[in-house]
């Protein structure tokens, strides 16, 4: 798999605390729950144990890997950001590919689009049709959209000349893609606190790295991104253009895993 970069990118540990009553009534030590960031540190603690051990032994870790990235940067919606999502859900205009939302420019797409994540976990695509989406009126969609340094993922597939959708994802991936035209390109937000930043690569930090499920999408969909797709990010873009005739998918996605985790 080729990744190309444009030569002008656009800028765009504690244990569960006990309560301990009078020395005569030591025998009724009643444990107090622990907290949730409690258990979440022990939760932590074992997946790094279990990658230790699997590491030493030779074994492949990248499942305990991946768990472990997704408990330390586990992202949670508040009470505000899901009342917000649901109300733009309730308010925006229905769409499907049959009755597509007709505009006249593509400045009017950001318009339709939530503030807030997906964090409902449904599959949320809105449809958009005119006489013609040309690739640069794809491209801006995607750079309007990463201006604002947005906390979630979108996507947009193109489905003809005239018809396109917007996938609308999470904080952490896009479940709501349509993989059945032309993928053009998402949208990866910026904005984790990552440990040990200093030592990761750049193009990882700016947003603009594929992960291994994009990379395990690519080769699944291998039609759709055939022409190629992009990464966007508040700090521009990258363009990605998969050579799939030699390759052995499996193979490709492992040794891929084991160098993004490590």
């Amino acid at each position: 798999m080729k990744f190309e970069e444009p030569t002008q990118p656009n800028p765009a540990k504690n244990p569960e605390p006990q309560e301990i009553k009078s020395p005569d009534q030591a025998s009724e030590v009643t444990p107090v729950s622990p907290t949730a960031e409690q258990e979440k540190k022990r939760m932590i603690q074992e997946l790094r144990d279990q990658v230790a051990i699997k590491e030493s032994a030779g074994e492949d870790a990248t499942k305990e890997k991946i768990a472990l990235i997704e408990k330390l940067y586990a992202i949670n919606y508040t009470e505000e950001e899901k009342k917000a999502f649901d109300d733009w859900l309730a308010q925006v205009s229905e769409s499907s590919a049959e009755k597509p939302i007709i505009i006249n420019n593509v400045e009017e797409i950001t318009g339709f689009l939530p503030q807030n994540g997906n964090y409902r976990g449904e599959r949320i695509n809105l449809f958009f049709k005119k006489e013609v989406f040309l690739p640069d009126e794809l491209q801006a969609i995607l750079e309007m959209f990463s201006q604002g340094n947005p906390s979630f993922e979108i996507s947009v597939v193109r489905h003809g000349n005239n018809l396109i959708s917007v996938g609308i994802g999470d904080k952490v991936r896009n479940g709501s893609t349509i993989l059945d035209g032309e993928y053009f390109g998402h949208y990866h937000p910026t904005q984790f606190e990552l440990e040990n930043e200093e030592a990761l690569p750049n193009c990882f930090t700016m947003g603009l790295m594929p992960s291994a499920g994009d990379v395990k999408g690519f080769l699944k969909h291998s039609e759709s991104v055939k022409e190629g797709t992009r990464i966007f990010s508040k700090n521009g873009y990258v363009f990605i253009k998969p050579a799939l005739e030699t390759e052995n998918i499996d193979q490709v996605l492992g040794e891929f895993s084991q160098k993004y985790f490590d």
